[in-house]
Parts: C-alpha cells; sequence; structure tokens
C-alpha cells in the first residue's frame, strides 16, 4: 500500500501532513554537541531526532534549536539554501512518521517561491528511490533503522498546496488565476497562478513578516520604557493575540502600537503584490486572493482588508483565510500526493 505525505519547507517550520497525523519541526540541522542528558521532561522522538548518515550525526528540528551550536537555517531570504540540508532533515522527518519496513511513499513538497529551479530539481532527485533511515531519539538513545521506496517526489512552490486544496474544497473543476500571499516568520511569499501554472515572473518573496512586525514593536516599546526589548520575546505575544505586555513591573497596552504596524507592513505586502502582477498578460484575471501561513493570524484580516478597498477583488468572499493556515499548504500537498 502506497503511503502519501505532504510536507511544506517553510522558512522557519517545516509542517508534514499524513493522514491523521500532523507535525510542526524547526526549519534546522545542527551539529551535535554531546551533554548531560538526564531529566529531560520530553522524551519524544520528534524533539530530540538525531540523524545518522554514516560517519556523520546531525541533530534536527527542535533538538537543534535548542542544543546545538553550530546550527544552520534550511531557508531564509524566501529561498530555500540547499537541497543536500533540507535532505538531511526530510530524512529525519520520514523516520520520526514511518514505521514499517520497506514502504512505498509519495512525496508531494513545497519549497519557498524565490528558491531556484536547480535547487527544487536537486531535491527531487535525492527524494527518489530506496533511502535508508538511521535515527535515534537523544533523549532515550533508542534507535530506529527502516528502508524506504520513493516512488515519486513532487517539489512546488509552497503556497501551491494552499491553491490546490482550497479550490478542491470549492469543487472547481478548472484552473482559476488567484494571487496567494503566504505570511511567514522570517518572509512572506506571493505566489500568482494563471491558468493553472504557476507564473514565476509574477511572483516573489519579500522580507516584511511576522519578524518585521516584532522588530519594529521592540524598537518603539524600548523608547517608551528605556528598557532593552528583544524582538524574539515579543514574538509569543503576538502569537497568542494578546494586547498586553509586562515590561520591569509594569503592564503596557500594545494594541494601537500592533495595529499600527499590522496596517504598514500590508500596505508593504500589498505593494508588492500590485507590482508583481502587473506582469501578467491582459486575459488574466484574478479571481481569488487566498491568504496563509502563520502570519495570517496576525497580519491575514489587515491584508484582507487592504485588497478589498483596494478593489482588488469583485467580492469580499474571493478574499480566502483557510481555516487552519499554517498547515493549509502541507494538507494541500498531501492530497496532491494521493492525487499521483
Amino acid at each position: 500500500m502506497v503511503q502519501h505525505i505532504g510536507i511544506d519547507l517553510g522558512t522557519s517550520t517545516i509542517k508534514i501532513s499524513y493522514g491523521d497525523e500532523k507535525y510542526l519541526i524547526p526549519s534546522l540541522i545542527g551539529e551535535p554537541n554531546p551533554g548531560w542528558g538526564g531529566g529531560v521532561g520530553d522524551k519524544s522522538l520528534e524533539n530530540n531526532m538525531i540523524l545518522i548518515d554514516g560517519s556523520e550525526k546531525w541533530y534536527v528540528g527542535e533538538l537543534a534549536r535548542l542544543q546545538s551550536e553550530v546550527r544552520r537555517s534550511l531557508a531564509s531570504d524566501g529561498q530555500m539554501k540547499s537541497a543536500e540540508e533540507t535532505f538531511i532533515a526530510i530524512k529525519a522527518a520520514l523516520g520520526l512518521i514511518i514505521n514499517e519496513e520497506d514502504e512505498e511513499i509519495v512525496i508531494a513538497t513545497g519549497v519557498p517561491v524565490a528558491t531556484s529551479i536547480e535547487v527544487m530539481k536537486n531535491l527531487s532527485k535525492m527524494l527518489k528511490g530506496t533511502l535508508e533511515i538511521n535515527i535515534e531519539n537523544d533523549a532515550t538513545k533508542e534507535k530506529k533503522n527502516i528502508s524506504i521506496n520513493i516512488k515519486k517526489t513532487l517539489v512546488m512552490p509552497e503556497p501551491y498546496g494552499t491553491y490546490y486544496s482550497v479550490l478542491k474544497e470549492k469543487g472547481a473543476d478548472e484552473a482559476v488565476d488567484t494571487v496567494l500571499i503566504d505570511i511567514g516568520h522570517g518572509s512572506t511569499d506571493i505566489l500568482t497562478m494563471y491558468q493553472g501554472r504557476p507564473m514565476r515572473t509574477a511572483s516573489g518573496s519579500l522580507r516584511e513578516a511576522i519578524d518585521t512586525l516584532t522588530n519594529r514593536m521592540a524598537k518603539a516599546l524600548q523608547e517608551k520604557t528605556g528598557a532593552i526589548i528583544k524582538p524574539f520575546d515579543l514574538m509569543m505575544v503576538v502569537k497568542k493575540q494578546r494586547d498586553t505586555v509586562m515590561i520591569g513591573g509594569q503592564t503596557y497596552s500594545i494594541e494601537d502600537l500592533k495595529g499600527h504596524y499590522t496596517k504598514q507592513i500590508s500596505k508593504v505586502i500589498i505593494d508588492e503584490v500590485l507590482r508583481l502582477i502587473s506582469s501578467l498578460p491582459p486575459d488574466a484575471f484574478i479571481e481569488y486572493y487566498i491568504i496563509c501561513g502563520g502570519g495570517a493570524y496576525t497580519l491575514g484580516n489587515a491584508i484582507k482588508d487592504a485588497i478589498i478597498e483596494g478593489k482588488l477583488v469583485s467580492s469580499p468572499e474571493n478574499v480566502i483565510i483557510p481555516e487552519d493556515p499554517v498547515l493549509s499548504n502541507a494538507k494541500g500537498f498531501e492530497m496532491i500526493s494521493m492525487s499521483q
């Protein structure tokens, strides 16, 4: 029986959809940093993965984030850096979710929009045929060795997964011209679909994203309070949609501050969308704007309002934020793998 897996290789997180199983893994690999492992509260393989490849070992995901002194992000500036390093992370992820020996697998995966065609082709070639996967749980020292057979791997721009799943849910029989805005932690991807094809000339990435929001808020709060505030410390506040922060024992409202910068960043993103789609043929008709990614929870409504106010759609209903914008790409890619 063929197993179908959808993977979204985001700039901050790898999202995996495999039946009822869903995983979010930091997009990091790191060099081993052996230390005392006693007293570890979370002993799950997901958060303690070591990939063993011959004589080399790599910490992957959460373990790399917490324990590696030398660690590397798999993506930055809206593109996957290296097919080889991404391959390491995907091998570990496959070892995490596959338990049966000699499974046959079809994978559909998405990479940031600015990723070069060469990197995409190289990754597709690596993820094909028989793979021997050896992983170890750093907390329990248990090892898992399996062999899998990858029948086919499709590598596409990551917002395509959401495009596919949303149109399927709407029961669309034909391709519809669509702009997808995928807001991540460190970058925002814009993918334009024309006559069912990704238009590279009308697609791109920009650095304005959730990082931009926390950086600007941190600077403004520092000027107001005189305290040193790290943008990373505001990430959880933004993620949990809180309107207050505590600094030096005092509570400060950030509702107006967050609203101000959210509108600014949304305007920059929409300006870039307009610049990109200006290269489309005259017969193009953008029917839908779809907003996805983890940043959709924070910036999604502001971008939606900007699209509607700019009269870029015929109806407000044509601006769509999926029910689960974080996993919508991975779920869509799983559906694509099943279609193969």
